[in-house]
């Protein structure tokens, strides 16, 4: 089924960022190469991207089989949509009618590695 899984953000400086989340909310940071720098918050997650990212979204994290399904009902809905390999998962960027990005993540071991 279908959850949230995390709000992204493009920050200048996303260790501030994370840090300050960590701070407020006494947010769990990981940081791992070549990816976004990560405020865990219970189950839920803020990715803080460098500026030039893929830019700010809401991720929704799906199974293989609902990410899937969810490509052909955006085909058969005119929906542009794009598919990209983070190494540790695949999603599938889209806007919704108001111009919001979305992404239907599917994490390769099914479910985020970088959580405890």
């Amino acid at each position: 089924m279908p959850r949230l899984d995390h709000a992204a953000f493009e920050t200048p400086d996303p260790d501030a960022t994370a840090a300050f989340y960590e701070r407020v909310f006494g947010a769990r940071i990981v940081k791992a190469e070549g990816h976004p720098v990560m405020a865990y918050v219970g189950n839920s997650g803020f990715a803080f991207h460098e500026t030039g990212g893929p830019g700010d979204h809401v991720g929704v994290r799906v199974t293989e089989e609902e990410r899937e399904k969810l490509k052909r009902r955006l085909d058969e809905g005119g929906v542009d949509w794009e598919e990209r390999d983070h190494g540790i998962a695949k999603g599938v960027f889209f806007r919704d009618p108001d111009g919001r990005q979305l992404e239907a993540i599917t994490y390769t071991t099914g479910d985020n590695p970088r959580r405890p």
